[in-house]
């Protein structure tokens, strides 16, 4: 197989998995099946996973080794598995509370990459049946081009999508500190709960800026290649506040990021003066 051809073959295949785990979150989440959105406890009671959740991750990875038996994959509720050149980064459910309780904001959310060069990115609303993908530098909603645009420049013009603060643990009086500051500085601050659809929404337009600094591999690996693909700022950091360059091998090391329409004042952003502080 040509790379231009294996290429072709694992988008094909990244879509493939990603509505079919969509269809079966879908399907559960729409029956209001209780055994399917029955909850189990993680690293605590905000961290929780489903039933759901793991039908999901399984189907994708069996119709990525259907097609792609030399795929290594790394899934958030099965590790690594697997041995080859091509690996996928999984998060079955990206928002898995929302999901459990009946809110429609989730997704499905895969990276593809193949030694290492990342190959394409598919984040799936199945609520809304919104697929948005980067492939070959293209990033695509319902497979239509999107083009650029920014709605705002600065704080004051626009939205922030975060996260932040996190559940788990009382947030410091620095970290309360730190978001008060957001929250004085943007038009608006919104906690959606699933990362992979603020950084889709960031990438396709819908939003200027979102910050986030509790997240694994798995909930940024798709939205990354989906800001890139849009030409927008990515500014990550690792756990000493150190400035980190995106790579399949770095992404496990990135502790905080702001991603950003191209455009988008981020050296006059009151959240480049707080990452370099280390205050959020």
């Amino acid at each position: 197989m040509t790379p231009t051809a294996l290429d072709a073959e694992i988008a094909a295949t990244a879509r493939a998995a990603a509505l079919a785990a969509g269809a079966i979150a879908r399907d559960a989440f729409l029956n209001a099946d209780p055994a399917a959105l029955a909850t189990e406890q993680k690293a605590g009671f905000f961290d929780i996973v489903t039933v759901t959740d793991k039908a999901a991750e399984a189907e994708a990875s069996r119709i990525i080794w259907d097609r792609l038996p030399q795929s290594r994959i790394l899934g958030e509720e099965t590790g690594w598995q697997g041995e080859g050149p091509t690996s996928w980064i999984i998060d079955p459910i990206d928002g898995t509370s929302n999901f459990a309780s009946g809110l429609p904001f989730f997704s499905v959310s895969i990276g593809a990459y193949h030694d290492g060069r990342p190959v394409c990115a598919v984040i799936y609303d199945p609520i809304r049946d919104e697929m948005f993908m980067a492939e070959a530098g293209r990033l695509t909603l319902n497979g239509q081009p999107v083009p650029p645009y920014a709605k705002g420049l600065s704080d004051r013009e626009v939205e922030l999508l975060t996260n932040a603060p996190y559940e788990g643990a009382r947030p410091s009086a620095e970290t309360l500190a730190g978001f008060a500051e957001v929250v004085d500085s943007f038009r608006a601050v919104r906690r959606l709960g699933s990362c992979a659809l603020h950084l889709a929404y960031a990438a396709v337009g819908r939003v200027a800026v979102c910050y986030e600094s509790k997240f694994s591999a798995w909930d940024i690996a798709a939205g990354l290649q989906l800001v890139q693909a849009a030409g927008g700022l990515i500014e990550a950091r690792d756990a000493g506040g150190a400035p980190i360059a995106i790579t399949h091998d770095t992404l496990p090391l990135v502790k905080k990021l702001v991603v950003a329409q191209k455009g988008f004042d981020y050296s006059g952003s009151c959240l480049s003066n707080l990452l370099d502080r280390g205050a959020l």
